[in-house]
């Protein structure tokens, strides 16, 4: 039988340089509106209750990573997969499964947060009602987001990003202009203004022939949700989770350099974050097509892409934190510098591994990226228990600086050796450079504003001195695909 809708459902095909310049503005969209709607809670409120602010959102992202994370990964494989093998009606009735897992578990994961937070934090039948709001939201979110992608519908997913962090930006000015407690509910309004639209987004690519997955497939899709969940979980929960350790081994108003640091450190996540959104589907389709040359291409340019072109940010970033905080937080906050400086550098690790862990990931390797997560999650939480209590919030942030060079090292190594790739000098170059800032930054920590943005300026010009040879790669890179 002919699939008549095939023309309007196929993935759409536009390059993987216009997707991620796409996904970069609306993830730009999305991190300026978390930036900012931390900037108005925290200086509305004091450090006590902006640190509790903080772990409630982290609290309702690692419960989101329980399920829907592991829905939404797979949804990125499995539909553009079967459209690789060119098989559209297989791509919608996977498409389905996914969609109604991932509502079925955002609910019950919404009612479980809302409980845990009650129990932990003794909050009202209010704050609680928020909490469960925010979590089934972010929830549906995340799935339709990757179900967006899996069918190539990037410019719809960038409209609906920006049209709902505009949303929730104007309802975070509203709650703190009106003295209101409702700090959630801002961004809960956004995620589920975006969940709205993507569903009408998706329902022309929807239409036309499904086949539901046999037994045999929805077992083997039902592994993947585990291994990615699993993954997910020690990998950005142990991030979020940061927040909850340092509930318990630092002071209350130390938490709040954890809320802060997370929140500055999201934009160093545009580019990977929009990469790995197009990365993942185009390998999972190049995986379904049989064509590996693609995935190690893919995977080998990316990956030095992070590491030269961030590494000269994060040095001047290094430098500046305490200037940084004060500015988000208030003079406070700059007593956080230690620990900003620290999830800064795992944050640049984790970056630099997105492609290794999509190459493994979208094809026959997800095992992989998972044991080094589960690994890198109980390295960290070792640390935290060794140093968190004779060093505090630095103890906590070692952790999980500690933990990421596993997780994401791991993946990078394996994926090296596996495709035969060429890493040795931009890899040595840029940890150099990052191992160079950690150490050299405190010394900076005393000066005035002015001196501090002139030393930050000098060590990203230094650190793009000694990544030259990888950017004028990348740079004749990209020259000869614009010539082709």
């Amino acid at each position: 039988m002919t699939d008549t809708a095939t023309a309007t459902t196929a993935p759409a095909r536009a390059g993987i340089v216009r997707s991620g310049l796409l996904s970069m503005a609306a993830l730009a969209a999305l991190g300026v509106t978390r930036l900012l709607h931390g900037v108005l809670v925290s200086h509305a409120t004091d450090r006590e209750t902006y640190g509790l602010v903080g772990t409630l959102i982290a609290v309702t992202t690692i419960a989101s990573l329980l399920l829907p994370a592991g829905v939404a990964s797979a949804a990125s494989r499995y539909i553009p997969f079967h459209h690789g093998r060119a098989d559209p009606a297989a791509a919608r009735g996977a498409d389905r499964v996914l969609a109604r897992a991932g509502l079925a578990g955002g609910a019950l994961l919404a009612l479980g947060a809302a409980a845990g937070a009650t129990a932990a934090f003794h909050l009202g039948a209010v704050d609680a009602a928020q909490v469960a709001a925010l979590c089934f939201a972010f929830c549906v979110y995340s799935v339709q987001k990757a179900i967006l992608y899996g069918y190539g519908l990037v410019p719809a997913y960038t409209r609906l990003e920006l049209a709902g962090s505009a949303v929730s930006l104007l309802a975070t000015a509203a709650v703190v202009a009106a003295g209101s407690r409702l700090y959630l509910l801002p961004l809960a309004t956004g995620y589920a203004l975006f969940a709205a639209g993507g569903w009408w987004a998706l329902r022309p690519a929807r239409r036309g022939q499904r086949r539901p997955p046999a037994l045999a497939e929805r077992r083997d899709i039902a592994a993947y949700v585990g291994l990615a969940c699993l993954g997910t979980f020690c990998s950005m929960g142990f991030l979020q989770g940061t927040q909850l350790l340092a509930q318990r081994f630092t002071a209350p108003a130390e938490v709040a350099y954890f809320a802060a640091a997370v929140t500055l450190v999201a934009p160093a996540y545009f580019l990977p974050r929009a990469l790995g959104l197009v990365l993942f589907p185009a390998m999972a389709r190049a995986h379904g097509a049989g064509d590996l040359a693609d995935v190690r291409r893919q995977a080998d340019l990316s990956t030095r892409a992070l590491l030269a072109l961030p590494a000269p940010a994060f040095a001047a970033a290094l430098v500046l934190a305490p200037q940084v905080l004060s500015v988000y937080g208030g003079a406070g906050y700059a007593e956080g510098a230690p620990v900003l400086r620290l999830i800064l550098a795992a944050t640049y690790l984790a970056v630099v591994a997105v492609p290794a862990v999509n190459a493994l990931s979208s094809g026959e390797h997800v095992r992989i990226p998972v044991l080094c997560a589960v690994a890198g999650c109980l390295t960290g939480l070792g640390v935290v228990a060794a140093l968190g209590g004779p060093l505090g919030a630095r103890g906590v942030a070692l952790g999980y600086l500690a933990g990421t060079v596993v997780t994401a090292g791991g993946p990078v190594v394996i994926a090296w050796r596996r495709h035969g790739l060429h890493w040795t000098g931009p890899a040595g170059r840029a940890l150099a450079v990052l191992a160079g800032g950690l150490l050299l930054a405190p010394l900076g920590s005393g000066l005035p504003a002015p001196a501090a943005i002139t030393a930050a300026l000098a060590a990203g010009a230094l650190s793009a001195a000694i990544l030259r040879p990888d950017l004028a790669t990348l740079l004749a890179a990209a020259r000869a695909a614009r010539a082709r």
